[in-house]
């Protein structure tokens, strides 16, 4: 505690004493819901780990309001059914074994199409709705009162009142307001359906539960809210509530980058909000900020230095579940550190399966103790390939007492994340980079670099176990003249080598990205792709903010609808709507894909009884999945 001693004293707000100031932010894991209308196994277990790792308050999310229904899609948990209290009610139970008060978001969506005025958006952040009526409101507020009064009964400690975001309930808010009855235009008017939920909320319980709000401090979208309409919202909603939350931004694609802070934006972008809420002296309840916060000692620094009360964590908290422990133990080095790739918030919601790119067992918290079998005996164990799988197996496999030797054939590790030193908007995934590599000098790991491991040398080292980790490489399509471009996984560290003008052959997730690379450093960088849009294998959230970078970076001209048909040193023909195009620049880049090594994996079958291949030599795809490959490889040894 002594590490930290503002985010870890423990502190009174009401009638609660939280043992710390960390809040586990609410997130909505949808893709552990098989349609029942109660807490799953999966589900409890997740927020029941937030509370075993020693967060203060423990935010839950999936309760619904009304009409509560399998959608097919959301976990909608049923606070009207009677036999369905019990799982929210040991959900609560769960969470205070360990110390921690439960709380449970309250999100304001409406059904039925309805948003607060008339264009306002839906969830989707696209599609405009119907404003609602005033006796559809009416039942909404009471579905607050009855949700938040059940819980109370139920052992909840605390209500969380999204208020954010302009969802529906918060468009109220906004002076983008429209309505043209008592509930929209004036401030007076605006603020009217927020404090009526709040003060019917509060009829029915009292002080003996903690009422929390997240607002957007500032909408950063023209005649929203922005900072000094802010502040003025808080000030009024403060007399309604205990706590509150200085979040940011709109539900619209090209805003989630700055709601949920990634790496095209600075370290802890958010906190300035809550920052100036505190510094204008006009908030009297506690202010909590959030968005992308990293560490404890960020978190320890923005407490101590009065830019907050609470600090709210969620994403760093599905990187490292581990988190608290370790970093109080004095082992923050040791923490997973959260790369912002969205992948936790994106498989919630279309891949029905909850991911992490950094954590292979995020998903599998209710079954994972049982799956892992236990260590047996020592095995001497080969890991081919110094990227992010080979380094999380060998790592793995040290872990669960095995003499692990680690061939790399370059000077150095890293693999195919090496390139991310080089990329401003990649800094967090250098991070993660950097964090393997230190694990890997600290463990028992034998490492032996410039080493090309080859069949012949690991069956005369008489091995139990090897693991080909060996990666992917460049693809290349039957285009001429191909020859003259060069891969873009080799431009990296080495951009001057290249000229003022570039053409990027594909304009996928890595050609977009590596464009984008070489337009901020001042080149101007013309993108060629076939498909009608940039960026498809992108996942959704990081592409919505993709595509907002690129579209304000003026050196960045696409270039689609266009199949590639000849290369030179210094142009690339096309064909683009029938017709043949020349685009002419200093230099080509090829980032058409990549392919699997899986001749070299292959050919090291049979040089130990126990053989696996796991990562890019599989199938090239993304460090989620090299991260899942190598702990399922590993951790079977």
């Amino acid at each position: 505690m002594s590490n930290y001693p503002h985010l870890m004293t423990p502190v009174r707000v009401g009638r609660q004493l939280l043992k710390n100031r960390i809040i586990v932010a609410p997130s909505t894991i949808h893709s552990a819901s098989p349609g029942v209308t109660y807490p799953t196994e999966a589900e409890m277990s997740f927020y029941i780990d937030r509370a075993r790792d020693g967060a203060g308050m423990v935010v839950c999310g999936g309760a619904k309001l009304l009409p509560v229904s399998d959608d097919g899609e959301h976990a909608n948990w049923n606070l009207y059914q009677h036999n369905h209290l019990n799982r929210l009610a040991e959900l609560a139970d769960r969470i205070h074994f360990y110390g921690a008060k439960a709380s449970m978001e309250l999100i304001g969506i409406f059904d039925f199409g309805y948003v607060g005025y008339d264009g306002g958006l839906l969830m989707d952040g696209r599609t405009p709705g119907r404003e609602i009526p005033v006796e559809e409101m009416m039942k909404y507020k009471e579905g607050y009162a009855h949700c938040a009064g059940t819980l109370m009964n139920l052992g909840f400690d605390a209500v969380l009142l999204h208020f954010g975001h302009s969802i529906p309930v918060a468009q109220f808010l906004s002076p983008l307001n429209t309505r043209k009855d008592q509930y929209g235009g004036s401030f007076e008017n605006r603020m009217r359906y927020p404090t009526e939920i709040l003060e019917a909320i509060r009829a029915k319980v009292g002080n003996n539960m903690l009422i929390d709000i997240r607002i957007s401090a500032d909408e950063f979208t023209e005649g929203g809210i922005d900072q000094e309409e802010g502040l003025k919202i808080a000030q009024h909603l403060q007399q309604y509530c205990d706590m509150i939350q200085a979040s940011c931004g709109m539900i619209k694609p090209e805003l989630m980058c700055r709601t949920h802070p990634c790496s095209f934006l600075p370290e802890n972008p958010n906190v300035f909000l809550a920052g100036n809420w505190k510094k204008s002296g006009k908030l009297s309840i506690p202010v909590v900020t959030l968005g992308g916060i990293g560490s404890l000692e960020d978190a320890e620094e923005i407490i101590a230095s009065g830019k907050a009360d609470f600090v709210a964590v969620a994403r760093s908290l599905i990187a490292d579940p581990d988190l608290i422990h370790k970093s109080v133990a004095g082992r923050a080095d040791d923490v997973v550190p959260c790369i912002k790739c969205m992948r936790c918030h994106d498989t919630a919601v279309y891949g029905h399966f909850f991911q992490c790119s950094v954590n292979p067992t995020i998903g599998l918290l209710h079954v994972i103790g049982k799956m892992v079998p236990p260590a047996g005996p020592s095995k001497k164990v080969a890991v081919v390939g110094g990227g992010p799988c080979g380094m999380k197996a060998a790592l793995v496999a040290a872990e669960r007492g095995h003499s692990v030797t680690l061939y790399e054939k370059t000077d150095s590790l890293g693999g195919a994340l090496k390139f991310a030193g080089f990329v401003s908007f990649k800094y967090s995934l250098a991070k993660y980079k950097n964090y393997l590599i230190r694990q890997v000098e600290k463990s028992s790991v034998t490492v032996k670099l410039n080493t090309a491991a080859t069949p012949e040398m690991l069956r005369l080292e008489g091995y139990d176990a090897v693991i080909a980790a060996v990666g992917a490489e460049p693809l290349t399509p039957p285009i001429p003249g191909l020859e003259n471009a060069k891969a873009a996984t080799s431009t990296y560290g080495h951009e001057d080598e290249l000229g003022a003008s570039v053409i990027v052959i594909g304009g996928g997730q890595v050609g977009c990205e590596t464009a984008l690379h070489l337009a901020q450093l001042g080149k101007r960088v013309s993108v060629v792709e076939m498909r009608e849009a940039l960026a498809p294998d992108a996942s959704p959230t990081h592409r919505g903010e993709l595509m907002d970078v690129i579209g304000k970076e003026a050196n960045f001209v696409p270039v689609l609808n266009a199949r590639c048909t000849g290369v030179t040193a210094k142009s690339v023909t096309a064909v683009q709507d029938g017709k043949e195009i020349t685009i002419e620049a200093d230099s080509v880049v090829l980032a058409a894909g990549m392919k699997p090594k899986t001749a070299e994996a292959d050919s090291f079958i049979g040089t130990a009884p126990q053989f696996a291949e796991a990562g890019d030599c599989v199938k090239a795809r993304t460090v989620e999945w090299a991260t899942k490959d190598a702990y399922f490889a590993a951790v079977n040894l």
